[in-house]
């Protein structure tokens, strides 16, 4: 896999995690799951997004010193 192509992999799972991390928050809002639950849901989906984005992070640096 070329480095164009595994930032746009990434980009588009940042995006669903990003998703997923929004429908927690709602869901958390709503009363639709138990706050302990939804907390530690939404801790994983964040640490998963941040190495993500940091990974995002380090190809882009990378592609652009080239």
């Amino acid at each position: 896999m070329t480095a164009a192509e595994e930032l746009a992999d990434l980009k588009a799972r940042i995006a669903a995690v990003f998703a997923q991390r929004e429908s927690l928050k709602q869901a958390l809002g709503e009363g639709k799951m138990p706050p302990r639950q939804g907390f530690q849901a939404l801790e994983s989906v964040d640490a998963e997004l941040s190495a993500l984005d940091l990974r995002f992070k380090q190809l882009w640096d990378a592609q652009q010193q080239r």
